[in-house]
Formats: C-alpha cells, sequence, structure tokens
C-alpha cells in the first residue's frame, strides 16, 4: 500500500517531475520483467529465397485481380 507521505509528496511534484517519476518506475518494472534485455527474435522474409519472392509477388498479383 502507497504510504500517506509519499502521497503527499507526490502531490508536490510538477508535472515535469510526476512525469518523470514515472518513467523511472516504467523503467524499473521493465527491468523487473526482464523486458529490456536485448533478445533478437529472427524475421523471415523472401530476401536471399527467390522462390519465396515469387510466390509472394504471384499472391499479390492474384488478390490485385480480384
Amino acid at each position: 500500500m502507497l504510504s500517506e507521505i509519499l502521497k503527499v509528496e507526490l502531490e508536490k511534484l510538477t508535472r515535469t517531475e510526476k512525469l518523470q517519476v514515472m518513467q523511472l518506475l516504467v523503467e524499473q518494472l521493465a527491468q523487473e520483467e526482464a523486458l529490456l534485455t536485448a533478445k533478437e527474435y529472427e524475421i523471415w522474409t523472401p530476401y536471399d529465397t527467390p522462390a519465396a519472392a515469387d510466390i509472394l509477388m504471384q499472391m499479390l498479383e492474384e488478390d490485385r485481380h480480384e
């Protein structure tokens, strides 16, 4: 539960200071949840895959004609 002292002090802050507090808290929560870790995700694209690029182009042409 949020202490009354903290609530009173937060109410005294300017809008900018409140936004800075929010940013700090969000960053801390994200770190705790490991959301800021540098994970790499593989993204599949038709680059360097001519057959996939051809199929994608065919699908786009078919969709354009419909």
